[in-house]
């Protein structure tokens, strides 16, 4: 019985997803927006969400600002889902059409292929991220960390779609299999600005402690990779903005212990992730519960 809900399900995603296989990349945009815009009086839960989050993060907004930057982060979904469907179909013609990056991301990225080294690359849910994976597969030698899907037609899509450029998908499960790749000089993504639970440490995040993965941190550790933070943004007219922070090394010398490490470079990126959402507000993800785990506090 549970086969058979798994298929019929995969059988409306794939419905929904069809359009996005072959209507124009602009068109995909639009539609991509029309559907948003149909959803967001239905979305009161996602709505109420978005609120409460934004109002922590900018308590300088009045209710009318927050309500405005809602239905802009809307919009803006609906960009987000037209790019997630469409860009198995990103071509190198395409990055050189609709690609931007200002001189210091390009200067970054070139310093770091020449300089050979791992990359770990930290992005987080901010602007249009699964654009960031299929061009890591046709820009890099690119490998992404994916959680399984517990529908298993719906796995097996978007493990095809997500390594349709080339990206090698490991799952979060083998760690080790990522510090092999580290270690041959691959640029692995980790998008990991999710409520992490009782896994995560604690770091400050848009005026509220933030329960956080030290993946990304501890990956740079244990390989030498470098660290690299990227922004992939939504621009004008189908245009993706490519913004990259050189995080630079491990410095183990400097922390008496690992978790000092650890937790100064898990602090570094988060901070980078804060000061990217404060400059393209509508493009953060605010409707999924980032800050959910919160420390407890002694009575």
């Amino acid at each position: 019985m549970k086969k058979i809900t798994h298929l019929l399900s995969f059988c409306l995603v794939y419905i929904f997803y069809f359009p996005f296989k072959i209507l124009p990349y602009k068109i995909c945009l639009s539609y991509g927006v029309f559907l948003t815009k149909l959803i967001f009086p239905l979305a009161k839960k996602h709505r109420k969400i978005a609120a409460e989050n934004l109002k922590f993060a900018f308590p300088e907004k009045s209710e009318e600002e927050i309500q405005i930057l809602i239905k802009k982060h809307f919009r803006h979904l609906g960009h987000l889902l037209a790019h997630t469907l469409w860009a198995p179909r990103m071509t190198k013609e395409w990055l050189n059409k609709y690609l931007v990056l200002d001189e210091e991301s390009l200067r970054i990225e070139e310093e770091t292929k020449k300089q050979g080294v791992g990359v770990v690359l930290i992005s987080g849910h901010l602007g249009t991220w699964e654009v960031l994976v299929q061009f890591l597969g046709i820009r890099m030698k690119g490998g992404g960390i994916y959680k399984k899907i517990r529908n298993p037609f719906v796995d097996w899509l978007l493990r095809k779609m997500r390594s349709k450029n080339g990206i090698v998908l490991v799952p979060v499960e083998e760690s080790t299999q990522v510090i092999k790749m580290l270690k041959q000089g691959y640029w692995v993504g980790f998008g990991s600005d999710q409520n992490a639970g009782n896994a995560g440490i604690f770091v400050p995040f848009l005026n509220r402690q933030a329960s956080t993965f030290v993946g990304p941190a501890l990956m740079a550790y244990l390989t030498g990779a470098k660290m690299l933070y990227y922004s992939v943004l939504s621009g004008e007219d189908g245009k993706v903005i490519v913004r990259v922070k050189d995080l630079g090394f491990v410095d183990k010398k400097k922390f008496p212990t690992k978790d000092e490490v650890l937790r100064h470079y898990t602090e570094l990126w988060t901070h980078t992730l804060e000061g990217e959402v404060k400059l393209f507000q509508e493009q953060y993800f605010w409707v999924h519960r980032r800050w959910r785990t919160q420390p407890k506090v002694d009575v």
